[in-house]
Order: structure tokens, then sequence, then C-alpha cells
């Protein structure tokens, strides 16, 4: 057994899991007073944070300055590690709520946090309840709530881009929201899909600027999808030739 797992088992599992208690706690008492969702956010971001820390992952922001506070978007990132959700809540500058299935809700404190956090709830399983739920996340980004998406549906057991699906692009036409590609590069490298080892790392979160829908129909849903997935190929690359560089 090396170093980083015996760390892993004895240090960090104990200690994210007792700010993971905390933090959650806090969340959910304070998530029945406040239904909007933005102090579970805030309560979101404070332990994202801990557990980065925690876990000494060192994380450098590319990009964002072109979000505004109280425009609503749809984010589009990659996904490699279970630790790409901390690492959005921590440093993406705007606040969101995450799409989940709507079995989840059915899970004792995971999911009676994401109902009662405001997080949007799709079905998958049923073809007629998806369309309806998409709809409704849909009305729900009208209304004002940013989302995050991870188009590719599950983490990359390497690192590399995988084929993404066009459900999430389809939600942001019908939405009307700009949709902003997001890249976090080689988070894998921290844990491993497949494996418990947490690994220090330095990671980049490049945030590339919103692009906007106007005038898109759900027809070019295919365009949109290999546009945004072509944006966030070319900041894999230049993140990866800048942490050769440094």
């Amino acid at each position: 057994m090396n170093w980083f797992k015996l760390r892993t088992l004895l240090v960090l599992i104990p200690l994210v899991t007792i700010s993971t208690i905390i933090c959650g706690s806090a969340s959910l008492l304070l998530a029945a007073f406040f239904r909007g969702g933005h102090v579970s956010h805030r309560i979101a971001s404070l332990w994202a944070w801990s557990i980065l820390k925690l876990c000494r992952v060192r994380v450098t922001v590319r990009g964002g300055q072109d979000l505004q506070t109280g425009h609503t978007y749809v984010v589009a990132s990659n996904h490699q590690s279970l630790f790409d959700t901390p690492i959005l809540f921590a440093y993406l500058p705007v606040s969101f709520r995450i799409l989940y299935k709507r079995s989840l809700n059915w899970v004792p404190f995971l999911g009676w946090h994401l109902f009662m956090s405001g997080h949007v709830a799709v079905e998958r399983d049923n073809p007629k309840r998806a369309r309806k739920s998409l709809e409704h996340a849909a009305q729900r980004i009208r209304n004002g709530t940013s989302v995050v998406v991870f188009p590719e549906g599950t983490r990359s057991y390497d690192g590399t881009v995988k084929d993404f699906k066009k459900g999430s692009f389809r939600l942001a036409i019908e939405a009307g929201a700009s949709i902003v590609p997001v890249t976090i590069v080689d988070s894998h490298l921290v844990m491993r899909r497949g494996s418990i080892t947490v690994y220090p790392r330095s990671i980049q979160i490049w945030i590339d600027k919103p692009i906007s829908l106007t005038g898109y129909t759900e027809e070019q849903a295919s365009q949109l999808m290999q546009e945004v997935r072509g944006v966030i190929m070319s900041n894999l690359s230049k993140g990866r030739d800048l942490q050769v560089q440094e």
C-alpha cells in the first residue's frame, strides 16, 4: 500500500466525511427556511473549498471575466473525476444548480438535500416523462436558474473528452440561455475513476466566453454540441501545454 492510499484512507476520508456531514446538515436545515437555494449554494462552495484544501488540490482559474451577475447560463463542462463538482462549486463565479436523476430524490439525505436546495431533477428512464422534465428544467432556467451539465454523461477514465449527448444542448436552446464551455484540465490525476486514492495536484479550470443562442433552433443542437466540444478540447490541449511549460 503506497503512502497516498494510506493517507486517503486514514486522513482524507475521515476529514472529508466530517466536512460533508457538517456542511450537508447545515445546508439541509437552512434550505427549509431559504428555499431559493442561494444559501445552500454558499454552503456548498464552502464545503467544496474545504475538500480541495484538505486534499491539497490547487486550482488555477483562467477566464470567467465575461460572466455577468444576474445573467442565466447553462454551463457545459467536461467530466474527469469526482473532484469536478467541488472544483465547480468552489471556483465557478455564478450561483448554479445541477441536473440530477429524479430517482435520487428517494435516496436519504443526498436526495433530500438536492431537492431542498433547488437542484433540478430530470427523468431519464421514461421518454415521455423525460421530455416533460426537460421542459420543466428549461422553465427553471428561463426563470433565472443557471445550471451545470456534463454532456459526456459520465466520467472519463483517462482524461480524454468523450462523445457528447445532445440533450444538454437541446435544453439550452429551449431555455434560450447562453451556454458557457468550461474545461477542467486533468482532474482525473487527482482521483481516477474506479480508485479511491487521492493525489495532490495542480488543476486548471478554463471558463470560456458565453455563447449566445439567439436564433438557434432545436435542429441546430448537433452543431452547437460540436462547437462546445471543440472549445473544450482546444482549451484542454492548451492547458496541458501550459502545465508542461511550467
